[in-house]
């Protein structure tokens, strides 16, 4: 769990790609399991480059100084290949800086050592993704230089996997058929005659020099442009290995900065080294803090609200109260007017609670903090003992200091004795910066009448499920029956997913092969619980339908593509509707048959919201997005002119909380009880990836605490305000309600510097 919190913490704060979370979220041992695998698939379209007509292509994948190839395809413009490769990843923490390149080559073999180049495709560092969000891409190939004719696509899937099982690839063989010793590098007018011309050249090289040339020189500096930067602008390119060699990386000897006099005998492995970590105030250089542009604090949005949290852990030894000899004890902290209270557990002696309450000090006007312990009673709780703390000797922790660790408190009885066991508690005093925050209770809810009505109040963070477009192409159905021979039926399919429908137009099947191809569109949502199922129905009579077969196929069954790439149909058995004897079920060899073509399709983005409300526009599949161009940072300060949504004892009330979205995060504040004009201060981060989106922020009572009119609530929340902003100012108000009312929010758009 603390891997997983880590890593979403470092993807709101900026670090949202997997190369970046993998130093995070694995241990050193782990790191050397990681694997790059290369699923080559097919490519189409290619250039003829044998004289024939055809080529005989095959591709060569480099990767952190490893190389592989496939199998050469004799005579085909359109190879298949579908062979996978699991290159080695030496260091995690460079994934971004490097790339995959394939190369696609023509070879001859009756010439030794003679191929000719047909395309190129390189994929950065920065677009590699698990294998669960993997699909094949197909890439158009690049040209090497201003003269290369090139055309044609590659089909890739490339992921990241750390499964211990799966090797690296074997090197390539020493009996290669296209040799492996680098002849001359051809000069710069025969590369330009050789692209020209369309001839091979005589060389075998595993990675020659690109020809310099005005196009090239502009496509590095383009990749420069974008965090890539190219060989020759960077240093020497670095000689490729062969053999056994090749899959072990080169280590990198690191930099020692001397700190002492050369005289010095101290030994080098115990020498001071200077180093430059990035920390929260900035990173430091030469014993310096170079400031960055944001602020370290994680709420430096909004005003810094103090409150006095108390953590209770769990308690030991307590005594028997009962005659019985049972105790069910439950702990109840005081400050002032203000009381929480945990759940009781019954006949227990040593409970655990695992429970926060948080004070604000603004509203308390108490010196003392009482925790007591007391017995669970149908007429009176019973006093077991407590525990007092002054405020004043109370710590204050500031994050990033680690959490207070609880200690062991006696608890004493109203007459001095200490014997009546041990609590454990957790003091400080801390901001709304502190993890604890969001499920702590809070003093807000000490007016409730039930206690299990607090979980309806504390702030939350939702992730909407991702939504691919599920394609239902039905083409056509075979050897249909019926039980009335005597007519042609009148046939159509019905589909479902989850809570959606659709259905064909019906089709009087004189054959008994009706035929439609239709498409049906439906939005399915991960994980993919919801099945794919789909009848087969025969109108008998009007308002009168009889089912002649159904299948049910999950979707997590269906392939998904995010490209036009076509899709493939395929043929799926009908089942019977109905149960039916074994027996005759062997007689029968043969059932009814649909043609389908499926898929779910990733390379649009679902509209789940109004398209002039828009917070998200970036397609399904994840190999097709694009960098996100800075932070959103959303500080709720509070709202003013709450109108009464409610009553409650006699008076108007209203228990107010904020919602914003922007993509798909959803947050919700925590709710302020009986205030017209509540105060939230909370704040709140998204990944910006399109500047033309929307964020959206709406007030709402909450319905699921207290009566709403003098009746008993619906347990269903009142909208009180709601406003989009573009996202052009620093400090917005909005005003959509019942009332007069304004949300003040502030927030800010981190970007890398850009020069205006």
């Amino acid at each position: 769990m603390l891997v997983a919190h880590l890593a979403a913490y470092y993807i709101v704060r900026g670090f949202a790609t997997l190369p970046s979370l993998l130093l995070l979220t694995t241990s050193p041992e782990a790191m050397a399991t990681y694997k790059l695998g290369v699923e080559v698939a097919s490519a189409h379209d290619l250039m003829p480059k044998d004289g024939q007509g055809s080529a005989s292509a095959c591709v060569e994948l480099n990767f952190d100084g490893q190389r592989f190839r496939t199998a050469i395809k004799e005579k085909d413009l359109n190879p298949v290949w579908n062979e996978r490769f699991y290159f080695n990843v030496s260091d995690p923490s460079n994934l971004p800086d490097l790339a995959l390149e394939a190369y696609v080559y023509n070879v001859n073999k009756s010439v030794e050592a003679s191929r000719s180049f047909l395309g190129k495709v390189r994929i950065a560092g920065t677009s590699f993704v698990p294998f669960t969000d993997s699909v094949i891409m197909h890439y158009p190939l690049e040209k090497r230089g201003m003269f290369s004719r090139v055309k044609g696509e590659l089909g890739l899937k490339v992921y990241i996997t750390n499964d211990p099982s799966i090797r690296a690839s074997n090197p390539l063989s020493a009996m290669d058929p296209v040799s492996n010793n680098s002849p001359p590098t051809p000069s710069h007018a025969q590369q330009i005659a050789a692209d020209i011309t369309g001839t091979n050249l005589n060389t075998s090289q595993e990675h020659r020099h690109e020809v310099r040339t005005l196009h090239t020189i502009a496509k590095d500096i383009h990749h420069n442009h974008h965090g890539h930067l190219p060989v020759s602008f960077g240093g020497q390119p670095s000689n490729s290995k062969y053999g056994i060699e090749q899959m072990k990386p080169e280590q990198q000897q690191p930099k020692i900065v001397r700190m002492y006099s050369a005289a010095s005998q101290q030994p080098m492995d115990y020498a001071l080294k200077e180093t430059s970590p990035f920390l929260g105030g900035g990173q430091i250089v030469g014993g310096r803090v170079i400031r960055g542009e944001k602020h370290a604090s994680t709420y430096d949005l909004v005003e810094r609200m103090q409150y006095l949290f108390v953590r209770v852990v769990k308690a030991r030894d307590l005594p028997d109260m009962d005659i019985t000899g049972s105790l069910d004890p439950f702990v109840e902290v005081r400050v002032g007017n203000y009381r929480g209270i945990t759940k009781h557990f019954e006949k227990q002696r040593n409970p655990e609670w695992n429970a926060v309450f948080a004070f604000s000090r603004d509203r308390m006007q108490a010196s003392v903090l009482e925790v007591l312990v007391k017995d669970k009673d149908l007429v009176k709780d019973d006093f077991v003992g407590m525990v007092r703390f002054d405020l004043n000797d109370v710590p204050i922790r500031v994050p990033p200091d680690s959490p207070l660790a609880p200690e062991w408190y006696r608890l004493v009885h109203k007459a001095g004795d200490k014997s009546r066991g041990e609590l454990m508690l957790a003091v400080w005093i801390g901001t709304q910066a502190d993890e604890a925050f969001p499920d702590a209770w809070h003093s807000d809810a000490a007016t409730l009448e039930d206690p299990s009505a607090v979980t309806h109040m504390k702030s939350k963070v939702y992730h909407a499920p991702r939504l691919w477009y599920l394609r239902v192409n039905i083409i056509e159905a075979q050897d249909i029956l019926i039980h009335d021979k005597s007519r042609y039926p009148d046939v159509f399919v019905r589909a479902q997913v989850g809570h959606q429908h659709g259905r064909t137009k019906p089709v009087q099947a004189r054959n008994f092969n009706p035929f439609w191809n239709e498409d049906l569109m439906f939005v399915a949502a991960e994980p993919f619980e919801d099945h794919l199922i789909l009848t087969l129905e025969d109108r008998v009579a009007p308002n009168k339908d009889e089912i002649l077969g159904r299948i049910i196929i999950p979707l997590t069954m269906v392939d998904r593509r995010a490209d036009d790439r076509i899709v493939h149909g395929k043929w799926f058995n009908l089942e019977k509707p109905v149960l039916v004897d074994v027996d005759q079920l062997k007689k029968e060899k043969f059932s009814s048959r649909l043609h389908l073509r499926l898929c779910l399709d990733g390379g649009y983005h679902v509209l789940d919201e109004s398209t002039n409300y828009s917070s998200d526009l970036r397609p399904t599949a994840k190999q097709l997005w694009k960098p996100s161009i800075g932070l959103l940072e959303l500080g709720v300060l509070g709202a003013q002119g709450i109108v009464p949504m409610k009553t409650r004892d006699g008076k108007g009330s209203s228990d107010t909380y904020c919602v914003a979205k922007y993509g798909s995060k959803w947050i919700r504040t925590r709710t302020i009880m009986n205030n017209p004009n509540p105060k939230f201060n909370e704040q709140y981060t998204w990944e910006v990836y399109d500047p033309a989106t929307v964020l959206t922020i709406g007030a709402f009572d909450n319905g699921q605490l207290g009566d709403r009119n003098g009746e008993k609530s619906s347990g269903k929340d009142a909208k009180i305000g709601k406003s989009w902003d573009p996202g052009n100012n620093v400090l917005t108000a909005y005003y959509d309600s019942p009332g007069f009312v304004i949300i003040f929010i502030v927030y800010k758009i981190s970007t890398p510097s850009v020069s205006k």
